[in-house]
């Protein structure tokens, strides 16, 4: 079963090449500067099946030759190599407002004024070439440093099979029973996190991209119940068919899957609107 797991979700990720994969090793430290805070007790999920899918989905990965933009339609400021993780806040209007955190010395640190042609990397790996002269934020976790180069892209250079909610959705096509343990692959791959907190539920999340608040809530939770799958909730616009919506406090949603009983539903939705309220 857990080899099937993997081959779906290889399909489902068609454009996430394992060479591409092992480049970027822990990609976490491309989060530091987004502001994620640490809202709930929580854990990475899924390490056992961790080595069998491969390197984590921290972030969005782009398509070749893919531009950064001042704002939408605006002056290109860099253009990024193949499958480079961003973050991506909502797109709008056909255009995703993206943030990349690329590698910068010690003497950049301290004067962060980047030329026009200057390549960069992230993580060590050649990540792409500045367009135009730039000063970029900076910031330094005490082990390494980093400028934050942010912008516009298109919704097209964004790779779709690694964007959370349509991997979501089609990875949900090929596990219809909706069992935690068939979910492991699709946790570990995009590195969600553990929490137990609302008992007796347990969460499975990521947070939003940071982008737009420096203290971002969730993006999405998958929310289990006695081993089994019972919904998703979601900040981003996302259709499961056939699942029962819900509207949830701070524009969050949640879809209950069919065949989960209407007490447990309103269980849950009232402990999360509880907790939810109470985190900044």
């Amino acid at each position: 079963m857990k080899n099937f797991c993997y081959l779906a979700l290889a399909m489902v990720l068609f454009a996430c090449h394992s060479d591409k994969h092992s480049r970027f090793g822990n990609e976490t430290e491309t989060e530091t500067s987004t502001g994620t805070a640490n809202k709930t007790k929580k854990k990475p999920a899924g390490k056992k099946v961790a080595a069998s899918v491969g390197a984590a989905i921290i972030g969005e990965r782009v398509s070749p030759g893919t531009v950064i933009r001042s704002g939408p339609k605006g002056d290109v400021i860099a253009t990024l190599a193949d499958y480079i993780p961003v973050h991506c806040a909502p797109a709008k209007d056909g255009w995703y407002p993206v943030s990349v955190d690329i590698d910068i010395s010690a003497a950049e640190y301290t004067k962060p004024l980047f030329r026009k042609g200057r390549k960069f990397k992230v993580n060590g790996v050649d990540a792409g070439v500045l367009e135009k002269d730039i000063r970029l934020p900076v910031a330094t976790n005490g082990e390494k440093m980093w400028a934050n180069l942010s912008g516009y892209t298109e919704k097209k250079n964004i790779r779709g099979g690694t964007v959370i909610e349509t991997a979501l959705v089609n990875y949900l096509r090929e596990h219809k029973e909706h069992r935690e343990e068939d979910m492991q692959a699709f946790i570990s791959n995009f590195k969600l996190e553990e929490d137990k907190t609302l008992r007796p539920y347990t969460l499975y999340f990521n947070y939003e991209s940071g982008i737009d608040d420096p203290s971002p809530l969730y993006r999405i939770v998958l929310v289990c119940q006695g081993k089994q799958l019972i919904g998703v909730v979601h900040s981003r616009p996302l259709q499961l068919p056939g699942a029962t919506t819900r509207r949830l406090q701070r524009n969050f949603t949640i879809h209950y899957f069919n065949g989960i009983e209407k007490s447990l539903q309103e269980d849950f939705a009232g402990k999360f609107n509880k907790f939810i309220v109470s985190v900044d």
